[in-house]
């Protein structure tokens, strides 16, 4: 009876609506929520506070990653009981054990949290969110604030609080590894492919002392403090590689045992970590004597390593999550990676037009990380080709997992060809924009040249003839390379600055404060631009040949970026400690270019004659050999796609009821029907 009304009502359309009288109250059925922004506002209370409540959703995802739905109308209807119609809109949008939502009814002044049955917050936590967030804002009538709040409780709870508004500091929310979580992202969501925002960030925002030093987030605490946070951290970790294993399972029958590569290896590393985190506390616990700084040592790596443990299991979460979503949206994800190759395809002329300009102007050492980027831009556009053509045959075959895995490739390939044509736009304005600056380097060296000089023929500073000698040297160097040819401007912008930094050592003690801050300040400018384009650069190739290149260059690059963040946070106060931190980033982002180039020279992809390919084609043909050297779905390409077994479903103790697995019995056994507690007037 339900759905005819549904679609009688659908029919209807807007002159039914038109037929309400403007006084009375809007009924709602149970409604569609929108996993992008997570709200709906049918009843229209919160206006312009809705990127408010959207802002205090995704925090709570960020941070705990707990999922919260908010749902504004004016009553509920069709069924009328709010817990009734709270579990149809949760099972209707397949959410996960790591959700919870929200609605009210405005008019009818009525409420519903609710949650699945096997949901990390208890029954008694969930009482007291609704008692500090939801119910004291709805009586005041702040909307928008109720959701907000409840965001800031749950995720209090979920820190291991017991659900205040508040948010402490908690230890940080449980790993939940289950299936069918909404992604949010909206028509995008499917682009699975991270960049690397998070390290960017935590580099960013990374405390540092007075010399630089990072300090130890952990070190203002007491030790009873530190043996709560490990603990709790410790239980945390272990539950979650339980978890992760059960997962790993559904996984690999759902994709096959070639596409959970990864998070195998995260798992195994995760055990590691948990088994020395293990020896630790067993050592904290025995009956021998521990000293304060013994306690401080084990308790801060017990903590550090489940930290670790829980990033490097989310992350492959994340990874599968949104494996899945895509799996949802094959199609239009499939036709969106076709446009987007359409439109590399036709940028590649133009790439090659503008490197072709490159060579003439510069010296090759300039272009070394750009020099065959066409090359390689051309590899993985052809296996985008070879990708899409593997997920159109797996979609008209109905094989919906394969094809994911098969579009998901694509995407990946599609952003490295894209990576890859953009570096060279990059590297030519870091490159003109360092030989517009090398002509005023050179004057403003050659003026305090002169200017030493000057003192040197009065007989009032005779030590300064040896750096004058120095710079004169390096001066004539540079100027007769810019009169002789193409030269690597960065490179020699680097070589005028150094040369102009020993004349300032040795000017130290002449100059006046103020005129020694300006120098600084002009130096620190230009070591800054330098240590920028450096980093850019190397990060843009070693993101596109990640297969190929191993951990030092990658941890040289991370170090880099951390001092050049360092010299730009004192860069106003302190122009001269930045500028050596500054020189620092430059020459650790060399050396990592170096290290990456060494490793991809070495890799030897394109001869090592790849027989099988997976199912993406057979041979070194169709991208194959880009795509292995760029790190995409290595383990699908080179051990085969078909992981058999996908359907059925899995229970896990009850849930929200569906599932995302097919088959029906799902992650979900009717753990939202039977949640009647809740729930309350306003």
């Amino acid at each position: 009876m339900r759905s005819k009304l549904k679609r009688l009502l659908a029919v209807i359309g807007l002159a039914g609506l038109l037929a309400v009288p403007a006084t009375s109250a809007w009924a709602e059925d149970p409604v569609t929520i929108d996993p992008a922004s997570k709200v709906v506002d049918k009843a229209g209370v919160l206006g312009g506070k809705q990127s408010e409540v959207e802002a205090a959703i995704k925090k709570l995802g960020t941070d705990h990653q707990m999922n919260l739905y908010v749902v504004y109308v004016k009553t509920f209807t069709n069924p009328s009981v709010p817990s009734e119609w709270a579990a149809e809109v949760a099972t209707t949008a397949q959410l996960s054990k790591n959700s919870m939502l929200l609605a009210v009814a405005t008019d009818s002044r009525k409420y519903q949290l609710s949650k699945p049955s096997n949901s990390a917050i208890s029954d008694a936590k969930r009482d007291n969110i609704i008692k500090n967030a939801v119910d004291p804002q709805l009586r005041n009538g702040n909307w928008a604030q109720a959701a907000i709040d409840t965001a800031a409780a749950i995720g209090d709870a979920a820190g291991g609080g017991s659900g205040t508004v508040s948010s402490g500091d908690g230890a940080g929310a449980a790993v939940l590894v289950g299936t069918g979580v909404v992604v949010a992202g909206g028509a995008g969501a499917y682009l699975y492919f991270r960049n690397r925002r998070k390290k960017a960030s935590a580099a960013s925002s990374a405390s540092y002392g007075p010399q630089g030093a990072e300090l130890d987030p952990l070190a203002s605490l007491s030790v009873d403090e530190l043996r709560k946070k490990s603990g709790s951290l410790l239980i945390e970790a272990d539950n979650a590689i339980n978890s992760s294993e059960q997962e790993l399972g559904f996984a690999q029958a759902q994709y096959g045992d070639a596409a959970v590569g990864n998070f195998t290896k995260a798992l195994q590393e995760a055990k590691g970590h948990m088994s020395e985190s293990f020896k630790l506390q067993q050592q904290l616990d025995d009956h021998i004597p521990d000293t304060e700084e013994q306690q401080r040592s084990w308790l801060g790596e017990i903590i550090r390593r489940s930290e670790a443990a829980l990033a490097s299991l989310q992350e492959q979460k994340a990874d599968f999550d949104s494996l899945r979503e895509l799996e949802k949206n094959a199609p239009q994800a499939l036709a969106a990676v076709n446009t987007g190759a359409r439109e590399a395809d036709a940028r590649i002329a133009s790439a090659d037009q503008t490197l072709t300009a490159l060579r003439a102007k510069y010296a090759d050492s300039a272009l070394a990380q750009v020099a065959d980027n066409i090359g390689q831009a051309k590899e993985r556009l052809a296996f985008v080709q070879n990708a899409s053509s593997t997920a159109q045959d797996k979609l008209a075959s109905g094989e919906g997992s394969l094809a994911a895995v098969a579009v998901r490739a694509a995407e990946e390939s599609l952003h490295q060809t894209k990576v890859l044509l953009e570096a060279i736009t990059k590297v030519s304005g870091s490159l003109d924009e360092a030989r517009n600056s090398l002509d005023a380097a050179v004057v403003d060296t050659s003026q305090d040249l002169a200017q030493a000089r000057a003192m040197i023929q009065s007989g009032a500073h005779p030590e300064l003839a040896g750096p004058v000698a120095g710079v004169e040297a390096a001066l004539a160097q540079v100027k007769a390379e810019i009169q002789g040819g193409k030269i690597d401007p960065i490179a020699t912008l680097e070589r005028v600055e150094a040369a102009h930094q020993s004349l300032d050592q040795s000017l130290t003690g002449i100059r006046d404060q103020q005129e020694q801050a300006r120098r600084a300040q002009a130096s620190l400018q230009q070591t800054i631009m330098s240590a920028q384009a450096q980093i850019s650069a190397t990060s843009d190739y070693i993101t596109a040949r990640r297969g190929g290149v191993g951990t030092e260059a990658r941890t040289r690059l991370a170090e880099a970026q951390r001092n050049l963040d360092y010299a730009l946070s004192i860069s106003r106060n302190d122009p001269v400690t930045a500028l050596t931190y500054a020189q620092q980033a430059h020459a650790l982002a060399a050396q990592a270019a170096q290290l990456a180039q060494g490793d991809v020279d070495s890799f030897g992809y394109a001869n090592q004659g790849y027989g099988r390919g997976g199912m993406f084609g057979g041979g070194g043909g169709g991208g194959l050999g880009g795509a292995i050297l760029g790190g995409i779905l290595i383990n699908s390409i080179l051990n085969g796609g078909s992981g058999g077994g996908w359907g059925g479903g899995h229970s896990d103790g009850g849930g929200w009821g569906g599932g995302d697995f097919g088959g029906g019995g799902g992650d979900m056994g009717g753990g939202w029907g039977g949640d009647s507690g809740g729930g309350g007037d306003f």
